[in-house]
């Protein structure tokens, strides 16, 4: 027997053993006598009456083959073949339809149903036997090749590699998903197309193909593996690994093409190599030195520029040992440098001494960590750099992180470390220690109108005469901004304190002169003590600071002792200013008037508006209460403007109502006067509230126009040009100087109300009022005394020809529509009903 009928009988005989057959059959006897025929040959064998229970059978048992009646009742052989087709892997089931011995129709509807053979009645067994044989046969090699078609498959659709198919003339004939990943085109682009589509130089790089017949396998290179350049889709290039194979098919050679893209494994291997190429640039060329350490501590590689910055010939140090060239103090950190590396594989940073070659000792910073050599040994690698220099300016950055960069003096860290020094010490030996707590009034406007040079001098102005008013043991520092603050340790009473901070009161005012700027500051100093005030440093430094806050309320140029009641008052401030920020937007200011009177004729000749603050809770606040931490924290900048348009607004609505035009004067405070856009802020109220410029009087304070004389004279002369007149308030009270009174050009000058208020007294400065009137006189400006509350003070102002008074003998500041009443008596003038106001009521 041949190999092949072996093989083939083998099949069968495992066929037989294994597959289960349905009978579909309406007779019984019929069934039964198939059953006989089929079991006795061994296989299983399982019935159904019609077509309807045969597809029911069929899609739960799946029955390798079927044998059908063609006439059933319900459903016929004929419809359920058919149907049976339809059902998943139905059409693939061996159907043996029994008909009549001479039906042809009967043979031809089998067929056309979907039927795989016939057999005829009287069925002869024999016959049936072999080709029930046989269609199974057919059957198991069907799903053999299915099966090895579909493993194939699986893994030409799923391997990683590109697998593409090409004939001998090198044609695409197919490729695999891989593939198509791998170069970004359908298999629609490329099969059918040359593969030097994907490979354009495939051929002269991997060999040529002859024009006709098969290949040799010289031609091939089987089984060798190549590198080509491919071509994606998108144009880029990458290097592909492949291997060619052959097979014969359908009468021609074919090609399998097994490739790999490796453009990223050939660039990590250049990448390698370059790392390993720079690496030795590096080790060869850095600034840095490199050595690697053995466990034992000594030298085995020293980089090359070891000769540049310690003098040693590479290869001096090898096998030598660390320690012989390390200073001897720094040997044990060192060590346990080394022993931290080996333990944890890597080392933070050391620094210690390491000797020239000519015996000098340098100073080195090094980082190490550990590795193993492909014998196991334990090395390190280390990178060290020669910090000298740094070492060198260690004492100065010290230094520099603990005083000012500007002033020298010491900074907010290193006071406060000396304060709590100091106060360990004064508890130890039962003494007193004081803080001063120090902010320079009116340095910001110097610093923003001049700028920060200008301001940074003035900082080491302020900084020298400080030093000159207090002892050597005493710490000064400049705390931060326009802040300073003192210690005055080892102090027997708080009047030693006091006399020391009225010292410093009267070295600040003394003018500045930098940069030909003649500037005048003062200061605002809070004084708290140890121990009453502060058991710890931050405590003392908080009550001194809540006691300059006090000074500054008082109004500045003045130094106050702590009280506990000072920290309420602190509250109190802060509650306002948090008021104050929203008292815009809730309308919770007023503008009041007062009336200027004409000494000559009697008549109201103008007024002056008064900003009022009107609070739910508290009622009408005074302006000495809220204007000063306006100041202080810019909110007098847009409560300023909103006076300046409302008293704008009011003075054209009385003009409008037909009263006489008069001016409104309204005081410009030292932010509003600094502003860089001053004269455009004015320019737009005026043009805003149609009022003519020349009723409109701007006042500004003489110590405001000496902060900076130089922009004052520049910014009154923009306004002055406007049709704008122009007031110096509290006239008498500042340093200002006749040559810039001069320059300034002024209309009025205000006599201050304190000098107003001695005139008749006991300290009687009736001789400044007068000087005062006579300067304005000689300089041409009209003169206005505030204040004025007495007949005796009118009498003085009056003889001495004084032009314009207002005060409470003529009128205290009124809401606009009480001002308006005055505005209608105004008939034969003011004066004489106002003589005989009472004095009381103010």
């Amino acid at each position: 027997m041949a190999v092949s009928e072996r093989e083939s009988m083998s099949s069968i005989s495992v066929a037989k053993k294994s597959s289960l057959i349905l009978v579909v059959d309406d007779s019984k006897y019929m069934r039964f006598k198939l059953r006989q025929s089929l079991e006795s040959d061994g296989y299983t064998v399982i019935e159904a009456e019609n077509g309807l229970q045969a597809l029911a059978i069929y899609e739960q048992l799946q029955p390798e083959i079927i044998l059908m009646d063609c006439i059933m009742p319900l459903m016929d052989g004929f419809t359920a073949c058919t149907k049976l087709q339809e059902l998943p892997g139905g059409d693939r089931v061996p159907v043996i339809m029994i008909t009549s011995l001479d039906d042809d129709k009967d043979v031809d509807l089998a067929f056309e149903a979907g039927a795989t053979d016939y057999i005829t009645k009287p069925i002869h067994w024999a016959v049936l036997r072999h080709r029930v044989r046989r269609l199974l046969y057919t059957r198991h090699t069907e799903a053999s090749l299915d099966m090895s078609e579909a493993f194939t498959r699986t893994l030409i659709n799923y391997a990683l590699d590109g697998i593409i198919t090409i004939n001998a003339r090198g044609v695409i004939q197919s490729l695999n998903p891989a593939a198509i990943r791998i170069f970004g085109y359908t298999s629609g682009d490329v099969i059918g197309q040359d593969i030097k589509m994907l490979m354009p130089r495939f051929y002269s790089e991997y060999g040529s193909y002859p024009a006709v017949g098969k290949p040799t396998g010289e031609n091939l290179g089987a089984g060798a593996i190549r590198e080509v350049t491919g071509c994606r889709k998108d144009g880029s290039t990458l290097t592909i690994e492949l291997t060619i194979s052959e097979f014969y098919f359908g009468e021609r050679w074919l090609f399998t093409v097994i490739l790999r893209d490796i453009t990223e494994r050939k660039r990590a291997k250049e990448a390698l190599l370059e790392s390993e190429e720079r690496y030795r640039a590096l080790t060869e060329n850095t600034y840095d030195l490199i050595s690697e350490i053995s466990n034992d501590g000594r030298f085995l590689y020293t980089s090359p520029n070891y000769k540049d910055v310690l003098g040693y010939e590479p290869g001096e140090l090898i096998n030598r040992s660390v320690v012989d060239f390390v200073h001897q103090e720094d040997y044990p950190a060192l060590r346990a440098s080394f022993r931290r590396v080996f333990e944890h594989y890597a080392l933070g940073q050391v620094i210690y001494r390491f000797m020239h070659k000519n015996g000098e000792l340098l100073w080195f910073e090094s980082t190490g960590k550990n590795y193993r050599t492909a014998t196991d040994e334990s090395r390190v690698v280390f990178v060290s750099r020669d910090i000298t220099e740094r070492q060198r300016y260690a004492e100065t950055i010290r230094h520099q992180a603990f005083h000012d960069a500007v002033t020298g003096l010491p900074n907010r860290m290193l006071f406060k470390d000396r304060l709590t020094l100091a106060m360990a010490h004064a508890k130890r030996n039962k003494q007193m220690l004081g803080v001063l707590f120090l902010d320079l009034d009116r340095f910001k406007i110097v610093n923003d109108t001049l700028g920060h040079d200008v301001g940074d001098q003035l900082l080491k102005s302020v900084a020298r005469r400080l030093t000159n008013y207090v002892r050597e043991d005493d710490t000064i520092a400049r705390f931060g901004g326009d802040e300073f603050t003192v210690l005055l340790p080892e102090i027997t009473q708080a009047e030693s304190v006091a006399k020391i901070a009225q010292k410093i009161l009267e070295a600040i005012r003394e003018p500045f002169n930098i940069d030909d700027h003649e500037l005048y500051i003062a200061t605002s100093i809070g004084i708290a003590l140890y121990p009453n005030d502060g058991e710890d440093a931050e405590t003392l430094l908080k009550n001194a600071d809540t006691a300059m806050y006090r000074a500054k309320e008082k109004g500045k140029n003045n130094y106050q002792l702590y009280t506990p009641a000072m920290n309420a008052r602190a509250f109190e401030r802060l509650a306002m200013e948090n008021g104050l920020r929203r008292a815009l937007e809730r309308g919770e200011f007023l503008v009041y008037y007062q009336p200027k009177v004409n000494i000559n004729t009697g008549k109201i000749v103008g007024m002056e508006a008064l900003v009022r603050w009107q609070t739910p809770d508290r009622g009408l606040i005074p302006p000495g209460e809220f204007i000063p931490l306006a100041e202080d924290t810019g909110l007098i900048v847009p409560i300023g403007e909103w006076v300046l348009r409302t008293a704008c607004t009011q003075n054209k609505a009385w003009q409008d109502a037909g009263f006489t035009p008069m001016r409104v004067a309204v005081n410009l405070s030292a932010r509003q006067f600094q502003l860089q856009d001053l004269v455009g802020v004015v320019s737009r109220v005026l043009k805003d509230t149609g009022l003519d410029p020349q009723w409109l009087e701007l006042e500004i304070t003489e110590s405001v126009a000496m902060q900076n004389a130089e922009y004052a004279v520049k910014m009154l002369h923009e306004l002055k040009e406007m049709g704008i007149q122009l007031a110096i308030d509290d006239f008498g009270t500042g340093y200002s100087s006749l040559s810039y009174l001069k320059r300034f050009p002024i209309n009025k000058l205000k006599i201050d109300k304190s000098f107003v208020n001695e005139i008749g007294t006991a300290l009687d400065n009736s001789a400044i009022a007068s000087t005062v009137i006579v300067l304005g006189q000689s300089l041409k400006l009209g003169v206005v005394a505030e204040g004025v509350e007495t007949e005796e003070q009118f009498d003085f102002l009056r003889l001495h020809q004084c032009d314009e008074m207002q005060g409470y003998l003529f009128g205290k500041p009124v809401p606009p529509e009480k001002f308006e009443k005055l505005l209608e008596q105004d008939v034969g003038g003011i004066i004489n009903e106002s003589v005989k106001i009472s004095k009381g009521g103010h």
